[in-house]
């Protein structure tokens, strides 16, 4: 990018001298480039005149004509841009979009510029070069891109007999990967993956990049069986991918392959079929590849329908959700102390979706922020009619928790209803796992400044480890039913309940344990000492109406 400097009116003793100054750097390089004075008049390189429909060198203003040789899907594009340009809420172009040459075929170009203005903002000079963006080859890994992909899978569709597979793959939770490596490390993961797989690519096969995380793999003539083995040795090159630092990182693969003709007849049905199985494998617990079927394609599209149906009534006003509560008790007065707020959708178009299948739908679609501060007011406003003295906890989710807003939010609200903030216990959820420290200990600690209350849930497996004990600093631990499910019989199991239990005491902390479903799990809690119990051997979560009336009996306030 060439540029005047900004604020000041550049005049030339000798006239020529601006024509030489722009004449060399049209040299430079093979590119576009253009040049407009303050009357709105461009200069085209020599190289632009030729390549494109300009009548000449000279041409009265930049948009009004290039932009009729633009791609009319870029056009909103464009003008948007230029309109930011014009009304000076930036000074600088960086563009990517396609324009049509003089022998009709459209190339895509990158558009760099910037805009020098008076002391008044008004323009005064634009310079800037068009370089042609390469349309075959992805510009980090080298590998060729989705545009050749397409072309290349509607050409095989050109032979009457063709046959093979496509198979799509993508790296697992790469939003992680960027969180924990910064994008720049990101992409060098990327550009190491895709030289690792590459060998992995049979000869007449081709690896194409498709959009950030994602390859494909097109096998002319290729078997199931032979895309099977491609993804396994994928998968072990994935294993062990080196950063420039040293850092070794392992990384999981989804992937789904659709053949064809067998289950696609057309090119566009093909990727299509090749992206439900990929997105299936992704969401039957990833690392795994998914080979499509008609199935896959159905429950895929009910997928789709059901993320557009929790849209809509979270538009709605959060139409169909409410929390429901379930009780926490003191296990030797068999005393309700404490509550957790458990959220519950009902919907006549999807009955029967249970909280396993619509929260991380929720979390992926970026709708779990909305839905769950609905979450915190619902269940501060609905405790507040309950008691004066019950605790509550709230699940909240990492998406949340990066929110810049959340804390305040979540204060707010305490003010609003002037509730005790030492009466509201903040649950991380799984979804915390892994992701970033020093995000959730800022929102976290800022919380508990203002004695709310932190739990760790599931404690002894996911993210809930002894090094985030270290970090973030909590009220209570919730100790994972996995542990306790078993406790009455298995030793091992009992064992490590009650070292939580001491590890816990002695940092002076509280601890619940979960999943209490039979009078023997009950007993070996009191016996190891357990602070509070949760489990359906009290009761199963239940409306707000209900636990109301459980309330009242736990009291002695009802017979």
């Amino acid at each position: 990018m060439i540029s005047y400097r900004r604020g000041k009116h550049v005049k030339y003793n000798n006239e020529g001298l601006e024509n030489i100054f722009f004449e060399s750097v049209c040299k430079l390089r093979e590119d576009y480039y253009f040049m407009q004075n303050i009357s709105g008049r461009v200069r085209w390189s020599p190289k632009a005149v030729n390549d494109f429909e300009l009548p000449g060198e000279y041409v009265d203003g930049f948009a009004g004509m290039w932009r009729s040789f633009i791609h009319p899907e870029d056009l909103a594009y464009f003008d948007e841009e230029m309109e930011r340009i014009r009304t000076g809420k930036t000074d600088y172009m960086l563009l990517e979009y396609r324009v049509r040459k003089r022998n009709g075929e459209y190339v895509r170009v990158r558009s760099h510029g910037v805009m020098n203005r008076d002391t008044e903002i008004s323009p005064v000079c634009c310079m800037g070069i068009l370089e042609r963006v390469d349309d075959t080859t992805d510009e980090l890994t080298h590998v060729p891109n989705i545009y050749v992909a397409v072309k290349d899978i509607a050409d095989t569709f050109e032979n009457e007999n063709a046959s093979g597979c496509l198979m799509i793959v993508g790296i697992d939770d790469f939003k992680r990967i960027n969180d924990l490596y910064t994008y720049s490390g990101g992409d060098e993961i990327i550009k190491n993956f895709a030289l690792r797989i590459s060998k992995c690519i049979p000869q007449s096969a081709t690896l194409y990049r498709l959009e950030g995380d994602q390859f494909a793999v097109h096998y002319p003539y290729g078997t199931l069986q032979d895309m099977k083995d491609i993804y396994a040795r994928m998968a072990d090159e994935a294993m062990d991918i080196s950063l420039s630092n040293d850092i070794k990182v392992s990384l999981q693969l989804s992937a789904g392959v659709c053949k064809y003709p067998d289950q696609a007849e057309k090119p566009d049905i093909l990727r299509k079929n090749a992206r439900y199985a990929f997105e299936r494998a992704k969401r039957q617990g990833k690392g795994q590849l998914a080979v499509f079927t008609r199935e896959i394609r159905e429950q895929y599209l009910e997928h789709l329908r059901l993320i557009e149906e929790l849209k809509r009534c979270v538009r709605n006003d959060f139409e169909g959700f409410e929390l429901y509560y379930q009780p926490i008790v003191e296990p030797k007065s068999m005393q309700i102390v404490e509550c957790e707020a458990l959220l519950r959708w009902k919907n006549g178009r999807f009955p029967g979706i249970g909280p396993a299948k619509f929260i991380p739908i929720l979390e992926e679609t970026g709708m779990m922020k909305e839905v769950g501060a609905y979450a915190v007011r619902t269940a501060i406003s609905q405790v507040m009619d309950f008691s004066d003295s019950l605790i509550v906890n709230v699940n909240v989710s990492y998406k949340q928790l990066k929110d810049d807003d959340f804390a305040e939010y979540v204060l707010g609200i305490l003010k609003e209803y002037q509730f005790p903030p030492e009466r509201l216990m903040m649950e991380l959820t799984e979804s915390c796992k892994a992701h970033d420290l020093p995000v959730l200990m800022r929102t976290m600690n800022k919380l508990r400044e203002h004695r709310v209350l932190v739990a760790l849930d599931d404690f002894g497996t996911g993210y809930a480890s002894l090094d985030i004990l270290q970090d973030i600093s909590v009220d209570c631990l919730k100790i994972e039913q996995c542990f306790v499910a078993e406790c009455e019989k298995n030793n091992v199991d009992r064992n490590i309940i009650k070292h939580i239990i001491l590890l816990a005491h002695s940092l002076g902390l509280k601890v619940c344990m979960e999943g209490v479903e039979t009078e023997g799990i009950y007993d070996v809690a009191v016996e190891e000492q357990a602070d509070i119990l949760q489990g359906y051997y009290f009761s199963r979560p239940v409306p707000a109406g209900d636990f109301q009336k459980m309330l009242r009996r736990s009291a002695g306030h009802e017979a």
